[in-house]
């Protein structure tokens, strides 16, 4: 049996995604600040050409020539590192090192690496010429520092929510399996009650004990073992007709709805063939009528409409109840959510957890307003044929 499509292929493939996607948007921050820096590196470069000819017409000037604008522009660079040398590579002058102007050792080491980090620049004079060398600004060197401290704090805010996320999933899970015993218990309550009522009349009369029922009973708890027993495991799939399933639940109910509630299956004359795991489909349209009829109280109607386009096949179930507020649409199906004044909202999350996980299906509120009632959808992909 596989299964490959939708919500379960990407529950099986979520960490490979999820690294993938990590990997892209660090892959991103880098290329970007790889960008950034060459950009700015290329805008450094201008302005030291425009630096080195402001430099070479002071020098070549005559002493009573114009040099005001050529001075402006050497003045004005307080952010580059400077190192000039002649063509020999004795240190002639340096600007914006300040702090070792005068340590010929670290203006060596300084010009080893301003040669490593930029192309020196050539100053042509008529006795010789002199070459400039030029290192990075404190703005470029910040930047080399940029995507390390971005990936850091986008992995912080990753590992942030990441956490956050598996708080919520624990508290879902521990929900889930709290709401799961009192569920099991509720489920076998009836059937249980009954067969030690059985039990009672066997050792008083046992011409009163009817074996039938006894033997309903006992299904009963067979069906609800093997329900709990799915869930958590990946149940076995067959070709079934969802019209039959829609209208054993019906039959189902009819012997144990209130006399004020009508409950009608609309189905397609021709059988409609689903994937399905009989017992756990059962269970996700009977818990679906329960949350109908408690929203009706002892009048009402529900209706289960099958229908299909040539992809998808929906089931949609409706009752004439109170409604759900819009607010609460997506809520309903979550682990703990309940409007009842007693339940512990564990039908619908299991619902939404065998509809979606199990079945690759998906199921929403299509409709719903207070006082007018709802439609609660499933929808399935049809069985390739």
């Amino acid at each position: 049996m596989k299964f490959s499509t939708g919500r379960f292929s990407f529950q099986k493939y979520r960490r490979f995604y999820l690294s993938a996607g990590l990997i892209a948007v660090i892959a991103i921050i880098l290329w970007n600040s790889y960008l950034l820096f060459n950009h700015m590196k290329q805008e450094e470069r201008a302005k030291m050409e425009i630096w080195s000819e402001a430099v070479q017409k002071i020098i070549r000037s005559p002493l009573n020539a114009d040099i005001d604008l050529p001075s402006r522009i050497v003045i004005r660079n307080k952010t580059i590192p400077v190192i000039m040398t002649d063509s020999t590579g004795r240190i002639l002058q340096v600007y914006n090192l300040e702090k070792i102007e005068n340590d010929t050792a670290a203006l060596r080491r300084k010009l080893a690496l301003f040669a490593s980090q930029n192309e020196p620049l050539e100053i042509r004079l008529p006795g010789g010429s002199q070459k400039l060398y030029y290192g990075h600004s404190r703005l470029l060197n910040q930047l080399t520092w940029y995507p390390l401290v971005l990936i850091l704090i986008f992995l912080l805010f990753a590992s942030v929510v990441y956490l956050y996320n598996r708080t919520v999933r624990v508290s879902e899970q521990n929900l889930l399996w709290a709401g799961m015993a009192k569920e099991a218990a509720h489920q076998i309550g009836t059937p249980l009650s009954s067969l030690i009522g059985w039990t009672e009349l066997l050792r008083t009369d046992p011409s009163l004990v009817d074996p039938d029922e006894m033997e309903k009973d006992i299904r009963r708890l067979k069906v609800i073992s093997d329900r709990f027993g799915k869930i958590g495991s990946r149940p076995h799939l067959t070709d079934t007709d969802l019209c039959g399933e829609v209208r054993r639940t019906v039959d189902y109910f009819r012997r144990r709805l209130p006399a004020g509630i009508r409950l009608e299956a609309v189905c397609p004359q021709k059988p409609v063939v689903l994937r399905l795991n009989s017992e756990l489909f059962q269970w996700v349209l009977e818990n679906l009528v329960k949350n109908a009829m408690d929203a009706m109280g002892e009048h009402g109607e529900i209706r289960l409409l099958v229908h299909q386009t040539p992809t998808h096949v929906y089931v949609d179930v409706s009752d004439t109840g109170k409604g759900i507020p819009r607010r609460q649409w997506k809520k309903i199906f979550e682990p703990g959510f309940t409007t009842k004044k007693r339940g512990w909202g564990l039908g619908l999350s299991l619902v939404k957890r065998i509809v979606e996980n199990y079945h690759q299906g998906s199921i929403f509120v299509k409709k719903s307003a207070p006082g007018q009632g709802t439609l609660i959808r499933i929808k399935m992909k049809k069985r390739k044929s």
